[in-house]
């Protein structure tokens, strides 16, 4: 036996879901444009949820990590903690819930980030995709797409036991399959760190510096690109007790003055900036969190105005690496 929901019902799960909680879900917009037709936006009644796309151009991540954050606001000497609102992401693919929960743990070391997660912490997942639920990742709730208009759910915590039980459920004597999601062979490759640290002298850096624009979007539509700037922003005029706040902002390696300071820029050539790119996130991320900093959703090379893909270099970089191995 199992959990069943149709596909008609959906909907009417946001629907209920929105009555308590910020719900969060895919719908269509911009329906003419070739690009960023589906995005995650809050549940309004009457929307056009989008509950089977390819990908949205941003990731989930921007309601734990929003482009521009309140980290804490200050009046009168006081320090304002911003509250987080209960959330519901609803319709999660497997790449995005991996994203989650991979910046979850970025987010928990080498520093604790209190600020983000506790906006984990007031957020539940439910996930949604043809695969079988995936191992090691975080959910509540996991339907899987088992027929064209029916999802078997499969829950992970006590709220999402608690929707499985309601009324739009229903039990049925029903075969789930077993679709497992393969990791990718090559952004998973154990030598693919080893790859890049020999790459530095490439071509190929040059090569993508000489069509590149370094405008950033590769790392903005990352649901693991985590860089991020911090400002105070100070309430105008000046009172004899000021106000302001807090904000981190989003940041992007692949800009000219992320790594620059007072008397000195570290990268200015976009070169070393797009070989620093690939290196955090195929090595030194794969050393200091077990993980490659890449879920394989494609966002980097939909959205990249000048049409790299990643993919192509890191094959290219593994193809060339093996012959010089053997001399």
């Amino acid at each position: 036996m199992a959990k069943i929901i149709f596909e008609n019902e959906l909907e009417e799960l946001a629907a209920q879901l929105s009555r308590k909680f910020r719900v969060i879900v895919p719908v269509y917009e911009h329906e003419h444009s070739p690009f960023g037709k589906i995005i995650f936006t809050e549940y309004q009644k009457g929307q056009k949820l989008a509950f089977s796309y390819p990908t949205t151009n941003l990731p989930p991540k921007e309601f734990f990590l929003p482009p521009k954050d309140v980290l804490f606001e200050y009046k009168e000497g006081n320090p304002l903690l911003p509250k987080n609102q209960k959330t519901v992401i609803f319709g999660l693919s497997c790449e995005d819930l991996e994203g989650i929960s991979q910046l979850k743990e970025i987010f928990k070391k080498p520093v604790t980030d209190t600020v983000y997660l506790e906006k984990t912490e007031n957020t539940y997942l439910i996930g949604l995709d043809h695969f079988s639920p995936p191992k090691g990742i975080e959910f509540d709730l996991y339907l899987q797409k088992i027929k064209a208009d029916t999802y078997a759910a499969f829950t992970k915590s006590v709220f999402g036991k608690k929707l499985a039980s309601s009324k739009l459920f229903e039990q049925h004597n029903i075969k789930i399959p077993k679709v497992t999601r393969k990791k990718d062979s090559l952004i998973r490759d154990p030598e693919l760190p080893k790859i890049i640290e020999n790459s530095k002298d490439h071509p190929v850096w040059k090569e993508l510096a000489e069509i590149c624009f370094g405008c950033g979007i590769c790392s903005y539509v990352c649901p693991l690109c985590y860089c991020f700037e911090t400002e105070d922003e100070i309430d105008l005029p000046l009172s004899k007790d000021p106000k302001g706040r807090r904000c981190r902002t989003w940041d992007s390696c692949m800009l000219s003055h992320f790594s620059e300071i007072s008397a000195h820029n570290f990268r200015p050539e976009l070169t070393d900036r797009i070989y620093n790119w690939y290196y955090h996130k195929f090595v030194r991320m794969q050393h200091e969190y077990g993980f490659p900093g890449c879920v394989d959703c494609r966002r980097c090379t939909i959205f990249c105005p000048a049409k790299i893909n990643y993919r192509s270099v890191l094959e290219r970089l593994k193809k060339d690496y093996h012959p010089r191995r053997k001399k």
